[in-house]
């Protein structure tokens, strides 16, 4: 961000030195940030161009009921001179009834007018809703890595909630305040250019003090989006499953209710002074309010005294300067609400403008010509760390790997290997620095996202289920999967009688992440998910947790299942694992420092002879 403000003339000491360098800098920030402004605000407009006949109509109502508006000042003067003072009740009966029609009238256009903006509000806020979640799809594994849950949360829903009033306040607001000035203008100079001239007197007491007020309430919206984010944040942490557990194991509930309630009363704040902010101001624009028909007052009764207009004139002009000043007011005040959405859509647009670091190929492969070949050539990856993010730490370096068809590959190594790293790099979570993968001789990047994962099947070390039924999370693999499918690859999971003897069986809920079922289930449930995908290749992170004998023989049951024929590479943990795998790759810090079967890296390598007797609890006797 630096960087980029200092590309926009605005880092320090771009103004030079001294009192008139510093002056030049500030004017200089100033009309860059204001021509920043202008493009958000521009960019924001554009979200209205699917609904422009939407937005022609209200703009056809707006004008028809601002022209209604006045007629009531019209029909009241002429009450007075035409009706009362000249003793013609007929007039006054008929101009009566013709008010009265007029307000009915004129107060359904503006249910009709709230109707249309609201769905106008509606649709863009969805439509921006849209836009972020495809966005976020299209983001890499490492992106959701290394940002918080909640705050993308809070962007798709608080930030686009919030420019709700934006829409059906400010903008409609801006254009029916302004038609409602000009028809205002137009009768009352109609009715006495002089009184007219000194209505606008006081105009300017309403619009020279907003610039000031604008800019704070801009700040507080900003400030106040960060901290709802931030509770959005804490919110999804501690009342998700995983932090509760953590929560009550360490006993942290008071910290976490501390630290809640200082934000909590953080944001109660910000919104308290966000909604002083220009009270002085409104109080301002209320004096000139009353000061304006007093004007007209004393003015008007000495040219009503003098028999220069009629009394239904002033009567009239007084009752008009309501619609005058109060779209004044209004305008201001407008003009303050879009200082401060401009930081709300400031936040959607720096999340909308993220490029995905993985863009989806231009080739689909159909499913059945697929191998499942794999091949690693010269891939290296390398990614940015929080804590020195202008420095690239290296997780892979020159990985050469081929995978034949059929064949299964254990990688094994230390803790912080890479091996992780590589597995992801398969299915294009992430894209290699410098390299490429292929797939049967095609470089994965040339291919669709949907055509290469579809011939992938994942097993993660921790599997994930939604807070849905068995089914439902089932039918994530496969949607054309009927119950008789999901049976069969339950059978040969060893995981149908368990689910059978559930309350509801596979409409049982399995609760966040799965935590109604035991470790050894959530990872049978997630091999027959992935056997009822049937892709052409499985990549597995087998569980380091300690499992009992039984559950351990189901488990490998399951596995025997799900990795004959197709391509399989596993991080291996289990020592069945490895010596039933064609060849096993050891990694070391990013590097392959062996390859081979068991029986030769027990004797060739130290590192896998290591990794044997520490990992797997075996000592070799060579």
């Amino acid at each position: 961000m630096n960087a980029h403000w200092q590309g926009m003339g605005l880092g320090h000491g771009a103004g030079g030195g001294g009192t008139g360098g510093g002056q030049r800098w500030k004017m200089r920030e100033l009309a860059s940030q204001e021509h920043l402004d202008k493009a958000i605000i521009q960019r924001a407009l554009k979200a209205f161009v699917p609904y422009w006949p939407h937005a022609i109509l209200v703009t056809l109502v707006i004008v028809v009921t601002s022209v209604g508006g006045v007629i009531p000042a019209w029909l009241t003067q002429r009450i007075i001179d035409d009706g009362i003072t000249k003793g013609r009740f007929s007039v006054v009966i008929w101009l009566t009834i013709t008010l009265v029609l007029t307000a009915i009238a004129t107060g359904l256009l503006s249910v009709w007018q709230n109707w249309l903006s609201n769905v106008i509000a509606q649709n863009v806020m969805a439509d921006y809703r849209l836009a972020l979640f495809r966005h976020l799809q299209r983001q890499t594994v490492q992106f959701f890595a290394s940002r918080q849950a909640g705050d993308l949360v809070s962007r798709v829903m608080n930030d686009v909630t919030a420019i709700q009033s934006v829409i059906t306040t400010t903008l409609v607001g801006f254009v029916s305040n302004s038609l409602t000035i000009c028809t205002t203008l137009v009768l009352m100079f109609g009715m006495n250019w002089k009184m007219s001239l000194l209505a606008m007197i006081v105009v300017p007491g309403f619009v020279f003090p907003t610039q000031r007020v604008g800019k704070t309430r801009q700040k507080l919206q900003a400030e106040i989006q960060e901290w709802l984010s931030k509770m959005t944040v804490q919110l999804s942490e501690t009342l998700g499953v995983s932090g509760a557990l953590l929560i009550r194991i360490f006993n942290h509930e008071p910290h976490e209710e501390k630290q809640f309630s200082d934000a909590n009363r953080t944001l109660r704040d910000l919104q308290v002074r966000q909604t002083l902010v220009g009270r002085w101001l409104f109080m301002w624009l209320g004096m000139f309010s009353s000061i304006g028909p007093a004007l007209l007052w004393g003015y008007g009764g000495w040219l009503v005294i003098h028999h220069q207009i009629g009394l239904g004139v002033i009567v009239a002009f007084t009752t008009l300067l309501s619609r005058l000043y109060g779209p004044l007011s209004q305008l201001a005040q407008l003009h303050v609400s879009v200082l401060s959405s401009i930081a709300l859509f400031r936040r959607i647009f720096l999340l909308l403008d993220l490029k995905p670091e993985v863009e989806d190929g231009p080739t689909t492969i159909p499913p059945s010509s697929v191998q499942g070949r794999i091949s690693l050539e010269g891939v290296s990856f390398s990614y940015n760390t929080e804590a020195h993010p202008e420095e690239r730490k290296v997780a892979l370096q020159d990985i050469d790997l081929t995978v034949e068809p059929g064949q299964t590959v254990a990688i094994v190594g230390p803790s912080g290997a890479g091996k992780t790293t590589l597995l992801n790099l398969i299915p294009r979570f992430s894209d290699p620095t410098s390299g490429r993968i292929l797939l049967d001789g095609m470089d994965c990047r040339t291919l669709t996202l949907k055509s290469l994962r579809g011939q992938m099947g994942l097993v993660p070390q921790d599997p994930f289920f939604f807070h849905d039924t068995v089914f439902n999370n089932l039918l994530l693999a496969n949607e054309n999967a009927t119950q008789e499918d999901m049976e069969k690859a339950c059978r040969a999971a060893q995981i149908h009688e368990t689910i059978a003897a559930l309350p509801q069986g596979y409409h049982t809920i399995v609760g966040e992440r799965g935590y109604r079922l035991s470790g050894g289930e959530r990872q049978r449930l997630a091999i027959a998910r992935v056997l009822l995908q049937g892709p052409r290749i499985v990549l597995l992170d087998e569980a380091t947790s300690a499992l009992d004998t039984v559950v351990e023989r189901k488990i490998q049951d399951a596995l025997a299942v799900l990795l004959e024929g197709r391509t399989a590479i596993v991080i291996a943990h289990r020592l069945s694992t490895v010596r039933a795998a064609d060849k096993i790759v050891v990694l070391d810090r990013g590097h392959i420092v062996a390859i081979g079967t068991h029986e030769t890296l027990v004797e060739e390598s130290p590192l896998y002879q290591k990794l044997y007797e520490t990992q797997f609890g075996i000592v070799s006797h060579r």
